[in-house]
């Protein structure tokens, strides 16, 4: 049985979890990886995979995972907030939860991760392709595009002038194309004027290609400078006096919180999206801590006024009631921000070599290290 094990995913230098490229060259020499790099279109890479695996400490809703559910692959991921909503009718079995799409493991644990490699290499082809289609039918009932843009239309018809100008703020031109495209282009066709605020990347003609309004920012996603960030809100709070918007809708940290914070000032209507906890969120250290405290602390002044914070998974918006950072009644759980069930569609596998593809961001987050050992436990690379 030929078996081999891809990383595909950008090398993330800026991120403090990030694994540098000299490491992940270091285990493509040992043999253990093939290193892919970033992907525009991941759809040639699921489809000649037999098995998505994200080991990752924590998520909002993974898309990786929704895409290879919808294009009919078995997946391996972790037992933490965001993944294990991805697994369906896990039961455990040892030191693993066999569900009916896939298998799911405990975080940073690699002899669990090993375990569950093993395990769907002992299964046949017809379990793997049973446990693919089932798959790919929980992303239909549960996580299709259409339900997404069904909730935002829902909302902007609640909130927004008919035929409005809607604002989306985010850190990434490329997490506005890649994650949110459809919902843009449904609104955008329901009559809104689409404005966009973000900084440039490789994905902004695409949103300008679009008919979006789109205007840079700068914004530091990881920065800690005081000084930076209060430049970002004033920018923020500069072009929506401009813009004049019916609504805004904020993505990741320092959006939601100065663009929230910018919009409650102006009395525009605008609506939070927590997409996962984050680096701030992860670990216990001293500095971790104080930084926690100090981010809840952000939002909770932030999103007073905001109309409504939604979170992808259960434990996120727990977790910010926990912290009393929003009122329960404002707290609104979405079912991931969706995938396209008919763009990822199933696509057949041209050989028989069994395939592990781990999809990620390079940063230890996600588990890649994990994954890693993983392969070394199991001498199969």
């Amino acid at each position: 049985m030929k078996i081999s094990f891809q990383l595909v995913g950008k090398c993330d230098g800026s991120n403090p979890s990030s694994i540098p490229l000299e490491t992940i060259k270091q285990w493509e020499k040992e043999g253990l990886i093939k290193y892919l790099g970033e992907y525009q279109d991941i759809r040639p890479i699921i489809a000649q995979s037999s098995c998505i695996i994200l080991p990752s400490y924590r998520e909002g809703i993974p898309r990786t995972l929704l895409e290879a559910m919808s294009m009919g692959k078995p997946i391996i991921t972790t037992n933490v907030s965001g993944c294990k909503e991805c697994i369906l009718s896990p039961t455990k079995q040892g030191k693993i939860y066999l569900g009916e799409n896939g298998i799911m493991v405990e975080a940073k644990d690699a002899i669990s991760l090993s375990c569950a490699i093993k395990t769907f290499l002992s299964f046949s082809q017809d379990q793997r392709e049973k446990m693919g289609k089932t798959g790919r039918e929980y992303a239909i009932e549960r996580f299709d595009i259409s339900k997404t843009i069904q909730a935002y239309k829902e909302k902007v018809a609640l909130y927004a002038k008919e035929g409005g100008k809607l604002v989306f703020i985010s850190n990434t031109s490329f997490g506005m194309r890649n994650f949110r495209l459809e919902v843009l282009q449904a609104l955008r066709d329901e009559g809104y004027n689409i404005h966009i605020i973000a900084p440039q990347d490789c994905s902004t003609q695409a949103l300008i290609d679009n008919n979006f309004k789109f205007h840079p920012i700068n914004i530091n996603s990881k920065g800690l400078n005081p000084l930076e960030d209060f430049s970002t809100l004033l920018s923020i709070h500069k072009l929506l006096r401009e813009i004049k918007p019916s609504l805004v809708f904020n993505y990741t940290i320092k959006p939601v919180i100065y663009g929230s914070l910018a919009c409650n000032v102006l009395s525009i209507p605008n609506i939070a999206i927590t997409t996962g906890l984050g680096y701030v969120f992860i670990g216990n250290g001293v500095k971790k801590q104080v930084l926690k405290k100090f981010v809840c602390l952000l939002y909770k002044v932030a999103l007073f006024k905001t109309q409504e914070v939604w979170f992808l998974n259960i434990e996120d918006k727990e977790a910010f009631l926990s912290y009393n950072i929003v009122k329960k009644e404002k707290a609104i759980l979405l079912d991931s921000e969706g995938v396209s069930t008919t763009y990822f569609c199933p696509q057949s596998q041209k050989d028989n070599k069994i395939v592990f593809t781990l999809i990620a961001r390079m940063l230890w987050d996600k588990g890649v290290g994990e994954f890693i050992q993983a392969l070394k436990l199991s001498s199969l690379s």
